[in-house]
């Protein structure tokens, strides 16, 4: 019995230790970060972090001779920590940067592109004068802030220039709702010819689609991303962008081309004829009957083609993006813009013979909007929301807007 007893004693002993040890392994280390003055100035006290954290910035320290100018991650001064980008990943120093006390620059940052920046120069610890406010058709102006993001207002009675560089930041809010436009077929297909005569809507922001589409590929969990493009994207209206997407919504594989006419068109000032040919050998993409991009299976790298395992559905939608570096910058003032579509014709293809029909499966000549064989977005998306309004049939075309409503204030 005493056997037993220890046996059990010993199993409790050891299962406490294990859980202590566990309980140790899941703490998150936390490293010091200290604030190297560098002879000058208050002292500010260390603090501890946890891995990965932003540092909060301490209050700007005071110096009768010098004024601050910074903190930055080495004592030459040369790389500036930011505060709301830089992460703690291990024990850290932040060193001080110091000028004699002479005039201080203080520069209005404006935060758009569309309206320049102003600088003021004010002796240090006084007041700045609060400029008048800014302007803009696409953007409410909110006000004069501390930091980039706009949490912190700068007080024009009492904030005082502590540093040799100052930046004010201005904070907007968007003016308008935006809306966008989207129909998609209530049909699906595996393969097929897909044609479409269009003039495309352009502007910087904005994006002018014709694509196929496994339905739902976006919505969290889904296993299986299916997606073939043809996009007109607001940085270019010269060139139009071909695309396949394969793998899934965590990690998608993308094959962006871009094509321009020749001579050299804009896709949105005449109408032009698009196809895309889905086969389980190729994609290929035309413009006017001319062969823009042809992919094969079995080419370098990932085999999208094969990858396209999924029925999808023919789409076409108009839409602004916040990726700025892909479409550009939107100004909702631009707006309206509008996507004609002539017509739709659709083919079947057969796999055993390789051809495509030569009638097709069914044309759409848009004399009126057909609810049995389309259907209308009313999804967000991007920078808007897909608005079934804003899809009408207008002599003889599909139309397709994005359009702005104004914010009343």
């Amino acid at each position: 019995m005493k056997k037993y007893f220890l046996i059990a004693l010993f199993a409790m002993v050891s299962l406490l230790l294990a859980s202590c040890g566990k309980e140790k392994d899941d703490v998150t280390p936390k490293y010091a970060v200290a604030f190297d003055l560098q002879g000058k100035g208050t002292a500010i006290d260390t603090v501890y972090l946890e891995d990965g954290s932003l540092i909060v910035k301490p209050e700007i320290p005071v110096d009768e001779y010098y004024v601050f100018d910074g903190w930055y991650k080495e004592m030459a001064c040369v790389t500036p920590w930011d505060f709301e980008t830089d992460k703690v990943l291990g024990n850290t120093t932040l060193y001080a940067k110091w000028e004699t006390k002479e005039h201080c620059v203080v520069i209005f940052k404006s935060n758009l592109t569309t309206i320049a920046s102003t600088k003021d120069t004010v002796d240090y610890g006084s007041l700045v004068e609060r400029p008048a406010d800014l302007e803009s058709d696409d953007y409410y102006f909110d006000g004069w802030y501390k930091n980039s993001k706009c949490t912190e207002k700068w007080d024009f009675e009492n904030d005082r220039v502590l540093e040799k560089t100052t930046r004010i930041y201005a904070k907007w809010s968007t003016k308008y709702n935006l809306y966008g436009s989207e129909i998609y077929s209530r049909s699906t297909f595996k393969y097929g010819r897909f044609v479409a005569r269009m003039k495309m809507g352009y502007t910087q922001g904005s994006v002018s689609s014709m694509f196929i589409y496994y339905n739902n590929s976006d919505v969290a969990g889904s296993n299986l991303w299916n997606e073939i493009d043809i996009e007109i994207v607001g940085k270019d209206s010269l060139k139009f962008q071909s695309n396949i997407i394969t793998g899934n919504r965590n990690a998608k594989i993308t094959s962006e081309e871009r094509h321009s006419l020749s001579p050299a068109a804009a896709f949105n000032t005449d109408y032009h004829e698009f196809t895309i040919d889905w086969t389980p050998d190729s994609i290929v993409w035309y413009v006017d009957g001319v062969i823009m991009r042809c992919t094969k299976t079995n080419e370098a790298g990932t085999d999208q083609v094969t990858a396209l395992t999924g029925v999808q559905s023919l789409r076409f939608n108009l839409w602004a993006s916040e990726v700025e570096e892909w479409v550009g910058v939107l100004k909702p003032s631009n707006l309206p813009i509008s996507q004609y579509i002539d017509y739709v014709k659709v083919y079947s293809y057969d796999t055993e013979t390789k051809e495509f029909s030569t009638e097709p499966l069914w044309v759409d000549d848009f004399d009126s909007f057909n609810v049995d064989r389309w259907g209308k977005g009313d999804w967000p998306i991007g920078m808007v929301r897909l608005k079934p309004a804003n899809v009408e049939v207008k002599d003889g075309n599909l139309v397709l807007n994005l359009t702005r409503e104004l914010i009343p204030r």
